[in-house]
This record gives structure tokens, C-alpha cells and sequence, in this order.
């Protein structure tokens, strides 16, 4: 029979980005072509690892759209001669049930048929929920928390006593971030090694709860949100991944645009110079090639020479309006001197470590001590910062970076002797 399923995750059904009815028209209609998708490809089963919805207390627009889009998946399967194709879900974050309402809206649609959700209980000790579906066997735990790290040992342990004598394709879908993914540093991440308990018994762990897309080792895969929920998310990789014999492919799916602009203003003295600088910005890039009017958000940073409250941004977004056609316009002023400042527009589409070491290359170079060996310095700082992350014991982690200090001030006193061994053996005006 073989595999074929689609992992998805964070569609994030209800959310109104920056108050626009269409923005929460388009997360529904990327939902639903996330199901069409996995029509036409005739799959085994659709997996939903977490926070389908925005938020908990989601209003009847919102729950109609998710129930709009299922009736019409089991609609459309039933014209083409076949059963409805299983939806499995989890709850993530934003999906669980304020404790006074005891049911999530998750499982409501599992009440009407819409869905199956795997809704492992946690009480003195865990239980898995699971279901077989063709050649899978697809186990799933609902968001955990600050409980996650210390129930995966547990986790293990229930799929390998469940699975005894059964030879399918195992399938475990969580809701966590994994450590070193995001850009920043984020509560509640799961380093790599606590996940190894996991190894052995499951093939394929579906992730959720990270908006941007990443796989480690072969077998754990999170394909993010599908929209761009925040324009902190800019240019980052984002879809679902279909999981056939042949591995796991990621897809993504056409969205509506966005599109990022920045411009230093340190040097502009007056409104109208502003005004100039923003009409240089703008026609210089090249209009969105889309049906759907793009979303555009200017960024201005540097050093502000006039007061902020004669900044035209009217103005200013009319001029964006005007050259992009966009559904929307948003402009930033963020004044600062700092040279260590980062700016968004600089790190579009780098991880975490790419920025870390972009900052530490910046500052060893500014400092002018280590340029020579900029190289081995910041390596050598990521490095110890991932022993730390490890928790390895400090000590060690002191000795490791002398030792490599050591070696540069060695390296540094060889180079200044070959230096000095090249020099003649008299001073000027020496004529002996």
C-alpha cells in the first residue's frame, strides 16, 4: 500500500492581520488549499500538528470557516467515488480549552465528524492516543508546555510497549519548538538530545508551533505556518511537507506578497529630504508581480534630525500605495546610534546561528584585537555557547576557550619571530 500523507501545521484560522477582513479571508482560503492539495494527491490521511486556530475563544466566523472547509472535503471525496480523507490533529497552544469551557473547539469538530483528534491524557502517568491509518501507525500529544522535556522519556517508553510485534510506519506529531531554530531564543525550547529517547521507535516526528520551516536528521520535519503570520517572518522558508515512500518533499503554496523596504536616514536634514529618500526607495524596486495587492512595510532607521511629528506618513504611504498598488502600507521610524543594532532587513531569511554569527564577526572586527583570526574566534564562541546549551559544566567550557586562546597568542608570537627573522642584521647608517 505504501505511505502518502501530508503534515501541515499553524494555520492559524481566525486571525485578522492588522485588522484587514481579507488577511482573514486568505488564511481560510490557504487552509483549504492545503486540503485540496491533499485531494488531488489522493493521500492516505492529512495530519494537523497543532493550532489550527488563532486563539481559544475563536468567534462563528471562524468556526465556520474550519467547518466550511472539512464538509467540503468530504463533499468533494465523496463525488470522486472515495472515503473521506482522515484528518488527524492535535491541539497546539492556541487551540486549548480555557479550563472553564472544558471542550476546545478542536474538539467540537471532532464531535460533528470533522476530524479525529489524538488527545493523549496526562495524569499521574501518560497514555498515548493513536491511530492506524493504510500502512501508519500515527501517535500525537497535544501542546505540553514547561512539561514537554520530561514527558518525552515517557512518551518513548508507551510507543515502544504499544507498537511490541507491530511492523508500521510510526508517526508521533507534537506541538514544541526545537532548539536553535528560531531567530531568537524562545521559552520552552527542546534541545536535539533530549529527543533521542524517540529515535528508535518513531520514523517520522511531525512538529508544530514554529512558524518557519526546518528537518533534522532525517526524521524530524516542521513545515511552519503557511501564511506569513508576522513580518518578523520575512523571508523565511514556510509550507507542508508530503511524506511518500520516496521521503518527506516540502511544499509550498501560493500566498499573497509581502514585501520588506528599509532605508538609513541618518543623513537626511529636513522633511522634504525624507520625502525624496522614501520616493528613491520605493522606485527602485520593481512593482509585485501578483493578483493579490501585496502587503508592504517600510522601515526607516538611523539617526532622526527633526522632530518625528513632521514626518508625513500620509504621505509616505500613499507614495508605497501608489507604486505597489497594496493592500496595505505600514512604515516604521526607528531611531538609533547603536553600531551593534541589527536591522531586520539585514538578516531576511537567516537562522539563528547565521545571525549570531554575523553580530560576533561585526564586533571582533570593530575591535581590531582578533581580525587576523576573526575566524576561529567566532566559531569558537558558537561552539561554546552550544556546550553551555548542552550544559556542559562551565569549567570545562573555560578551559576549552583558553586552549583556544593559547593557540592564537602562539600563533600570534610565531608570526611576530618569522616577522622579525626576515629583518637585516644592522641599523641604518651602520657601515661596519
Amino acid at each position: 500500500m505504501g505511505i502518502n500523507f501530508i503534515h501541515g501545521s499553524d494555520f492559524h484560522l481566525g486571525y485578522v492581520q492588522y485588522g484587514l477582513h481579507e488577511r482573514f479571508v486568505d488564511f481560510a482560503t490557504t487552509f483549504k488549499a492545503f486540503i485540496k492539495y491533499g485531494i488531488e494527491h489522493d493521500v492516505d490521511f492529512i495530519l494537523i500538528a497543532g493550532d489550527l486556530f488563532e486563539k481559544r475563544n475563536i468567534n462563528a466566523p471562524t468556526y465556520l470557516q474550519a467547518y466550511k472547509v472539512f464538509s467540503w472535503l468530504q463533499e468533494e471525496c465523496k463525488s470522486i467515488g472515495r472515503e473521506p480523507v482522515p484528518v488527524i490533529a492535535i491541539e497546539g497552544n492556541h487551540d486549548l480549552a480555557y479550563q472553564r469551557d472544558r471542550n476546545s473547539w478542536l474538539q467540537i469538530l471532532e464531535s460533528q465528524g470533522m476530524l479525529r483528534l489524538l488527545n493523549s491524557t496526562e495524569d499521574n502517568s501518560l497514555k498515548l492516543d493513536y491511530v492506524d491509518v493504510g500502512d501508519c501507525r500515527v501517535f500525537g500529544v497535544g501542546y505540553l508546555g514547561a512539561s514537554t522535556m520530561q514527558s518525552i522519556p515517557l512518551i518513548a517508553e508507551q510507543i515502544q510497549k504499544i507498537n511490541q510485534g507491530v511492523d508500521r510506519f510510526t508517526v508521533l506529531t507534537m506541538h514544541f519548538g526545537m532548539e536553535e531554530q528560531a531567530r531568537s531564543v524562545v521559552a520552552g525550547e527542546i534541545p536535539y538530545n533530549a529527543l533521542l529517547p524517540l529515535r528508535e521507535f518513531v520514523d517520522y516526528l511531525a512538529l508544530g508551533h514554529y512558524h518557519n520551516q526546518y528537518e533534522y536528521d532525517h526524521w524530524v520535519y516542521n513545515g511552519g505556518s503557511l501564511e506569513l503570520f508576522s513580518l518578523n517572518e520575512y523571508g523565511l522558508k514556510k509550507g507542508f511537507y508530503h511524506v511518500t515512500d520516496g521521503g518527506a518533499r516540502l511544499v509550498t503554496l501560493p500566498t499573497r506578497q509581502f514585501k520588506r523596504l528599509s532605508g538609513n536616514i541618518s543623513s537626511v536634514k529636513t522633511p522634504n529630504e525624507l520625502s525624496l529618500l522614501v520616493q528613491s526607495i520605493v522606485e527602485s524596486e520593481a512593482p509585485v508581480d501578483s493578483k493579490l495587492p501585496p502587503i508592504v512595510e517600510l522601515t526607516l532607521w538611523g539617526n532622526l534630525n527633526f522632530p518625528k511629528k513632521e514626518i508625513g506618513l500620509p504621505e509616505i504611504k500613499e507614495m508605497i500605495s501608489k507604486r505597489f498598488g497594496c493592500l496595505y502600507a505600514d512604515v516604521h521610524i526607528k531611531q538609533t546610534n547603536d553600531y551593534y543594532t541589527v536591522h531586520e532587513s539585514d538578516i531576511t531569511g537567516m537562522s539563528r546561528e547565521q545571525i549570531e554569527t554575523k553580530i560576533l564577526r561585526e564586533q571582533v572586527l570593530q575591535d581590531g584585537r582578533y581580525k587576523a583570526y576573526v575566524k576561529q574566534v567566532v566559531s569558537d564562541t558558537v561552539e561554546a555557547k552550544k556546550l553551555a546549551l548542552q550544559r556542559i559544566d562551565e569549567k570545562e567550557i573555560i578551559r576549552w576557550l583558553k586552549q583556544s586562546f593559547n593557540q592564537i597568542q602562539l600563533h600570534k608570537k610565531h608570526a611576530r619571530e618569522e616577522s622579525n627573522a626576515g629583518e637585516l642584521p644592522f641599523v641604518r647608517g651602520d657601515v661596519t
